[in-house]
């Protein structure tokens, strides 16, 4: 068996259309998403801005969380930020859905989607999970990184390296291109140990100063989750489900 992986670095970089894409922000779209699933979530419709968010919220009502950030913090009127560990002490069942907004995350997501008919949300607690359903789609596989404003990231970039490692270990025949050999370097560098890395990552820097910590820590649990989100269509909207 042969796979082509194609890891892009930053959303900045000019795609190509694969057989799934992977879509990693790891602080912590991506994660958020995973956990919103894991505790009982039904559905969540991203969108880029916070104006697309109130706009459906107004739509849909008081039954529809909404949840998001912009520099880390929750806009405004949001039911809840970015942050995985709050949605822990949340009970989603009792929601319809969410409405999401992220500075990279969901921008990122609905780009991939451009660019292949499965896109699949990727973090480091479903690292395992999410290569498998992905690589049932084809031979060509993509992963994106949100990173941060267009550029590339420690964060995103180590949880690609050891996505890339993990194909490595199942795929004897795995064809890289330069973003997936610069991620395995990456996570390399960092002795495969994801907590490491992020403690040298801007972004996580920038969590911890706000107080969100826990939040990085939460996320550098390898395999801790079986869920797989993957971007779909409900009622005619880009909707993330399981």
């Amino acid at each position: 068996m042969s796979i082509r992986l194609e890891v892009m670095l930053n959303p900045a970089c000019e795609l190509e259309y694969a057989d799934a894409w992977i879509v990693v922000d790891v602080l912590r779209a991506t994660t958020m998403m995973t956990t919103f699933f894991e505790r009982g979530g039904k559905v969540i419709l991203p969108v880029k801005s916070v104006e697309e968010a109130y706009d459906l919220k107004r739509k849909l009502g008081s039954d529809w969380l909404l949840m998001g950030e912009r520099n880390s913090l929750p806009p405004p009127n949001f039911d809840c930020g970015n942050s995985p560990v709050e949605l822990l002490d949340c009970f989603l069942g009792t929601y319809e859905g969410a409405i999401m907004t992220t500075t990279n995350g969901t921008k990122a997501l609905l780009l991939a989607s451009t660019f292949a008919n499965t896109v699949c949300v990727g973090c480091v607690r479903n690292a395992t999970a999410v290569l498998e359903v992905a690589l049932k789609y084809g031979n060509k596989i993509g992963i994106l990184c949100a990173g941060r404003f267009n550029r590339a990231m420690i964060d995103d970039t180590a949880c690609a390296g050891l996505m890339v490692d993990i194909v490595r270990d199942r795929v004897e025949n795995v064809e890289l291109n330069d973003g997936g050999k610069i991620a395995l370097a990456v996570w390399e560098y960092y002795d495969k140990n994801m907590l490491e890395a992020f403690k040298d990552a801007e972004h996580a820097q920038s969590l911890r100063a706000l107080g969100l910590w826990s939040d990085v820590e939460y996320a550098a649990l390898q395999d801790e989750s079986k869920i797989v989100p993957k971007l779909a269509i409900w009622q005619g909207l880009k909707a993330v489900v399981t």
